[in-house]
């Protein structure tokens, strides 16, 4: 059977490791300087001129990068200037990592604040027994 002195022992040690948890991942949300929402991928298309080398159904489309976001439940898209596809691609990577933390962030502290409230009622002691009174002679 385990007292309450050892099941309190093992909710800080479990508390001690939950915080160590807590501190990785705000090692990787806290570093992140610039975040972009979005996907960055390359668009394919047809420019609709009829001597274009598009135009044929085995000619190679026109390629251009851009950037895809949803904004207000529309679905946004920029076409990005050349040579940034690195750039905005680990802008965007940025986001997807800081909401990753921020998920897990938001778990952790939920599971820390069951600990701690399971903490308390360890080491909670009843209240003091009323005292003796005594009899009037």
């Amino acid at each position: 059977m385990t007292t309450s002195a050892d099941r309190a022992s093992r909710l800080r040690l479990t508390l001690k490791s939950l915080l160590d948890q807590y501190q990785r991942q705000l090692d990787i949300l806290l570093p992140l300087r610039q975040l972009l929402k979005g996907s960055v991928y390359d668009l394919h298309t047809r420019c609709g001129k009829p001597s274009c080398h598009c135009a044929s159904a085995d000619g190679p489309l026109h390629t251009s990068p851009v950037i895809s976001w949803s904004d207000h439940g529309k679905t946004r898209l920029r076409t990005l200037p050349p040579g940034e596809r690195v750039h905005f691609r680990q802008l965007a990577e940025n986001y997807r990592r800081f909401r990753r933390a921020r998920a897990a962030l938001v778990k952790l502290h939920l599971r820390i604040v069951a600990h701690i409230d399971r903490l308390e009622a360890a080491l909670l002691l009843p209240p003091p027994q009323p005292a003796a009174r005594r009899r009037k002679k």
